[in-house]
């Protein structure tokens, strides 16, 4: 990977490791977020496929059954009903995102963060807003806000529909990993831009989507990505599928959780 003037200055505060091993600064990714807003979840890859191009990621399951977590070669399912369940090769994904995380960055965070100071203060750490970060937080949590989405039946409907039958979930006094990606703006339509993070425990007993925390203290590992491979399905489900529309408000509400304002 080249290495900017600007990440070579910052390297001397926070440390650069960089991975040279070929392939592994791709970002592996089946669909598109707009394909899985607008109700495409019919399974296009099995996730043994998808783990021959990462170890770390995050995505859903067929019928959107759940929030998927890839972390350390292993895939989790943090299923509606609170129960985290490790998934077989065979399990089928309409959209997933995965690389090979590789440290190329560390940082450590200012204590006592919020999720939304915690976004703030990252996004004003990151080299270059131009390419994507896969995002590694392991730490000890106050509190953590998460959610999943329940197996949706045909005809399936759009994401936003199916989220307000969604489950929240908090914890607290807890520690685990946070793992996803921050995606640059013009990524609009294809993944989600900005930061998409799933919270994964220790004990591998609580996980779903990311909504909020109180981050007491931890490590943020990033891993510069200047490659992106996207794999379009050819089902009808998605071929058929209009994906004209600009659906960022419906992104925003379910990213936030909002599925009934």
């Amino acid at each position: 990977m080249k290495i900017s003037t600007r990440l070579s200055a910052m390297a001397l505060g926070f440390g650069v490791c960089i991975q040279a091993q070929a392939g592994h600064d791709t970002l592996y990714q089946v669909s598109t977020i707009d394909a899985l807003l607008a109700g495409v979840y019919e399974p296009v890859a099995q996730i043994g496929e998808l783990m021959r191009h990462g170890d770390f990621g995050l995505g859903t399951f067929e019928a959107l059954d759940g929030e998927a977590i890839l972390f350390e070669g292993r895939i989790y399912q943090a299923g509606s009903d609170g129960v985290v369940r490790q998934m077989p090769p065979n399990a089928g994904t309409p959209f997933m995102t995965v690389t090979h995380f590789d440290q190329d960055l560390a940082l450590t965070p200012p204590t006592e963060q919020s999720y939304a100071d915690f976004q703030s203060w990252l996004e004003a750490a990151l080299p270059s807003r131009n390419i994507a970060y896969a995002i590694r937080v392991v730490g000890q949590f106050a509190q953590v806000r998460y959610r999943s989405v329940p197996r949706q039946s045909q005809p399936y409907p759009p994401l936003l529909e199916a989220s307000k039958s969604q489950t929240f979930f908090e914890q607290q006094d807890i520690r685990g990993t946070l793992v996803g990606f921050w995606c640059p703006a013009f990524t609009k339509g294809i993944n989600v831009p900005g930061f998409h993070l799933h919270f994964l425990s220790d004990d591998r007993r609580h996980a779903g989507h990311l909504l909020d925390f109180t981050l007491t203290q931890g490590q943020v590992v990033l891993d510069l990505t200047n490659d992106w491979r996207v794999e379009l399905p050819m089902e009808p489900s998605f071929l058929d599928a209009n994906l004209e529309a600009d659906r960022s408000e419906a992104l925003h509400r379910v990213e936030q959780g909002k599925s009934d304002e």
